[in-house]
């Protein structure tokens, strides 16, 4: 069943530009990822560092691949570096209402 994926972060004051053009170089690889049907970056009008992926996967095992995949890289955790908090996932249903 696909389930949609945000992962909410904000970058360190002022870094949210950086950040951004960190991930227009690392998404590519994501979207081209078995069972990612969509990935849109959103920026926070009031807070141009608080940035939310919105992904629709397959599957949350296709998500879960893909994110192994980024952990052992290294990637998860040179993203959680750049950002106050680090990264926040949380996991939605499409419902029939």
């Amino acid at each position: 069943m696909p389930c949609y994926v945000m992962l909410e972060f904000t970058a360190k004051p002022g870094t949210g530009a950086t950040v951004l053009e960190a991930l227009r170089e690392a998404l590519p690889e994501t979207r081209n990822k078995d069972g990612c049907l969509s990935l849109d970056v959103t920026v926070n009008q009031d807070d141009p560092d608080n940035v939310v992926l919105v992904m629709r996967w397959a599957s949350r095992q296709h998500y879960q691949t893909y994110r192994d995949w980024r952990e052992a890289n290294g990637d998860i955790k040179r993203f959680a570096e750049m950002t106050v908090g680090g990264l926040s996932t949380r996991f939605f249903d499409v419902t029939d209402v």
